[in-house]
């Protein structure tokens, strides 16, 4: 606007040019000083804030940038680069959103050779092909088989061969920590995916000193060798309890626990997919197709297949803002292996997050140097991210596209997901991020509607947190987050 008006008076011989440029001048020096205020007000109250929560000895990173223009409203080590925990989901989501087609859905099939059926018999294999479904149950496929049974196959005379051909490579992503691999939240993404690869059973007390198993869910085809037993401290001392579970999903407990009632207990289950194929064998027999071979793992014939009968999942949008909203890691895997198996054809975890850093270099021009990923969850402490990266992505990811659909899938202040019980009174509904915890990581990264009514995309990351430090740090995001939608 200010060129255009200059241009319109270009000519320096009339004295209202003079005058003009002299207005805008002011005009100018006005709003650079009023944004060194602002800038200054903030950085004061933000060291403030370091001192105040007992911060001053972690790694603390922030950046905060204008959507509708790009320039960046305030930065503090913002080319260091930091861990960034279920941030890493951001990447993910746009990665998804921006690669995968906009209908997308993951499919679990039955398909057959419709020339070989008749009267009930298919003289030839059943095929159900898994393609990665994170949202897939045991009632869905339960109820697939069935319909298969209810469409007309009550026998094969022929295999049933499961097609799980999507995801490859190690279960396990690269700085993932062996605590964290054996728990739920830390499940491992198979193209067999099922009832979120999680197994859930309590140890509870029998007699003075035996215990037993609880089994509470997912626990058909998991087997338990218990041996673990109660005992008092002095015991306990050198009989250390252990829980491992092996690859044939046999979990192994022994040792001595302490005298109370019961044990929760939440575990990944390490073989999914040998879970799965166990698990369709149960529900074959129990719906009542027979066959004549057997059920193993194998691939679709290059014959033209008939489809039988399919599982949908929800959209891909639905299926996103879940994964944002919850914070689900399985999700996350889940979606990064199918970009880099819709990108190179191969699902496995190095190809996803090369497929994921190719589409945000090529459709947001991102420079991908100051991005290391190596999951897709976060749960990596290999992951490093710059405050400047995260927010320039932000910004251009806001403003392409995808923008609206994915803000709308953040988390929001003070209403749901991980941020419903956070920054609540003036910012509430007002902040659209992504939180990112691990045990010595607090980050908080996506967008502020000022109290001007500016959007701003900000990054605020904390590493190197001992472990009462943590608290101190959720609540400093929120009191700089609330500095930003003051002062900016």
């Amino acid at each position: 606007m200010i060129l255009d008006i200059i241009k319109a008076h270009e000519s320096p011989c009339k004295p209202e040019f003079k005058i003009i440029v002299k207005k805008i001048n002011i005009i100018l020096t006005l709003i650079l000083v009023s944004f060194s205020i602002s800038f200054a007000s903030a950085r004061t109250e933000i060291q403030a804030l370091v001192k105040k929560y007992r911060l001053s000895d972690a790694s603390i990173g922030i950046a905060a940038q204008r959507v509708n223009s790009g320039k960046m409203l305030y930065r503090y080590a913002d080319n260091r680069s930091f861990t960034p925990a279920s941030n890493n989901k951001i990447f993910t989501a746009i990665g998804a959103f921006s690669a995968l087609p906009k209908n997308f859905q993951f499919q679990t099939a039955i398909y057959y050779q419709k020339s070989n059926y008749a009267n009930g018999t298919l003289n030839g294999n059943l095929y159900i092909e898994f393609s990665g479904d994170p949202s897939l149950t045991g009632a869905a496929l339960y109820n697939l088989i069935s319909r298969a049974k209810q469409a007309g196959i009550k026998r094969v005379n022929g295999s049933i061969i499961v097609v799980a051909n999507k995801f490859s490579g190690s279960y396990i992503p690269k700085g993932w920590s062996k605590e964290d691999a054996q728990y739920c939240f830390a499940a491992p993404a198979s193209t067999l995916n099922m009832n979120k690869n999680c197994v859930v059973f309590k140890i509870v007390k029998s007699g003075s000193k035996d215990t037993r198993i609880k089994k509470l869910g997912n626990t058909s085809n998991i087997t338990f060798k218990n041996t673990a037993t109660i005992a008092p401290y002095s015991v306990r001392k050198s009989c250390p309890f252990s829980l491992v579970m092996d690859d044939n999903n046999v979990i192994s407990l022994t040792g001595c626990l302490p005298q109370q009632a019961e044990f929760y207990m939440n575990l990944a289950i390490k073989n999914p997919a040998l879970k799965t194929l166990d698990t369709i064998k149960d529900f074959v027999k129990e719906v009542g197709i027979q066959y004549t071979g057997d059920i193993q793992i194998g691939s679709l014939p290059k014959s033209k297949l008939h489809l039988l009968v399919d599982n949908r999942s929800e959209s891909i949008d639905d299926m996103l803002t879940h994964m944002l909203l919850k914070s689900d890691n399985l999700y996350a895997e889940s979606f990064l292996r199918t970009v880099g198996y819709d990108i190179y054809g191969i699902g496995s975890t190095d190809k996803g997050t090369a497929a994921v850093e190719k589409t945000l270099h090529t459709k947001y021009g991102a420079d991908i140097t100051k991005l290391t990923m190596d999951d897709g969850s976060g749960l990596s402490f290999l992951d490093k991210v710059t405050p400047n990266f995260m927010v320039n992505l932000l910004t251009k990811a806001y403003n392409s596209p995808i923008g609206k659909k994915f803000y709308r899938a953040l988390p929001t202040s003070a209403t749901d997901g991980t941020l419903a019980y956070r920054m609540n009174g003036p910012l509430r509904g007002r902040v659209h991020a992504k939180t990112g915890t691990l045990s010595s990581v607090f980050t908080l990264s996506g967008y502020l509607l000022t109290k001007k009514n500016h959007l701003v995309s900000f990054s605020i990351m904390l590493n190197d947190l001992k472990r009462n430090q943590r608290n101190n740090a959720r609540a400093f995001q929120d009191r700089v987050v609330k500095v930003f939608y003051n002062e900016l």
